[in-house]
């Protein structure tokens, strides 16, 4: 269902910055845009996504740039989110990182917005998905969240690190070589949302900054923002995938008596958002993985039994073929990063 979004003034980054230094008026922008200029003091504030998109378009047009969120985006970091930044970049790996990223941004920064993750063979995809209808400004929004998602990877992976191939729905082809000359990365035209594309294994990457605290309460968020909302069907799914992991391997049969859906029912909804039943299986797997390495007072096999794994050995290959590492390494890069 299609649904009135809204959004923090943050996520619009350095934009006044942006547009002055390109020779561009920002008040101008900010007028035809039908805003306050003193949006760009108060981060915090709330306002229509159409809004957003409004002003994204604006500033296109004043400095007569198609690829303007694309150059904007070079400027902006996952520190100007406040909050939401910081809870995302505390995350032990890229996929719990991911995960935070999806699970409370419409609770902390916007709504009417998904970030689904997809495996394709080898790569993972990343997307950014909207529920609003507004339609004026949507490109340049999704170059701009992009940009956003593209600088979370790059906490794990460094600062030079670009994606594979980075995907855009929406744009007009002219547009395509400047895009591609901000992002430095290879454009392609789709029909679907705004995604970035990478190696998966990189998803178990180790967050260098592991042993900073974040004054966060992290515990607390993580059991609020851990609550799916009714109409994720893949939070639900995981959620039950968790719970039955307690007692050993979920299947597929136990998961859809305790959602209250037909096996069928269940594939055909999460086919419908290119996901598997398989896809979510092992996004919990590896996420639960991860949060047992980090207690040191269990061994790689009792992490395996409580996993579902008969054999340690079935465990470790798994492991090493989601991250390209073994547990035991992983664990010992983990360590290292927290002191």
């Amino acid at each position: 269902m299609r649904q009135t979004g809204y959004t923090r003034a943050s996520t619009l980054g350095p934009i006044a910055e942006v547009v002055g230094g390109a020779g561009g008026s920002i008040e101008r922008a900010f007028r035809r845009a039908e805003l306050p200029l003193g949006l760009l003091e108060s981060p915090d504030t709330l306002l229509p996504l159409r809004d957003h998109f409004r002003l994204l378009a604006a500033a296109s047009r004043e400095l007569a740039d198609e690829a303007f969120a694309a150059r904007l985006g070079r400027r902006t970091s996952i520190a100007g989110l406040g909050v939401y930044g910081k809870w995302v970049t505390r995350a032990p790996t890229l996929l719990e990182a991911i995960h935070r990223a999806g699970a409370s941004l419409p609770h902390m920064l916007q709504s009417a917005t998904r970030l689904v993750l997809r495996r394709q063979g080898e790569e993972a995809v990343w997307s950014y998905e909207l529920d609003d209808p507004a339609t004026e400004g949507r490109p340049q929004n999704e170059m701009l969240a992009v940009w956003y998602m593209i600088a979370l990877v790059r906490h794990f992976a460094g600062a030079r690190w670009l994606p594979r191939r980075v995907m855009f729905g929406g744009l007009p082809a002219s547009a395509r070589r400047s895009i591609g000359e901000q992002m430095g990365a290879d454009i392609v035209l789709c029909d679907g949302p705004g995604s970035i594309v990478f190696d998966q294994r990189l998803l178990m990457a180790v967050n260098p900054r592991l042993g900073e605290g974040d004054g966060l309460g992290a515990e607390e968020i993580a059991r609020i923002f851990d609550i799916p909302a009714p109409d994720d069907l893949p939070g639900r799914i995981a959620v039950l995938i968790e719970l039955e992991l307690l007692g050993g391997r979920p299947t597929l049969e136990t998961i859809v008596r305790r959602a209250g859906l037909s096996k069928r029912t269940l594939q055909r909804r999460l086919g419908d958002l290119g996901l598997s039943y398989a896809d979510l299986l092992r996004d919990t797997l590896q996420r639960r993985a991860i949060g047992l390495l980090r207690r040191p007072e269990l061994s790689i096999t009792e992490i395996a039994a409580q996993l579902g794994y008969s054999d340690p050995a079935h465990f470790t290959r798994a492991f090493e073929q989601w991250s390209g590492l073994a547990p035991s390494r992983w664990r010992e890069l983990a360590r290292a990063a927290e002191r």
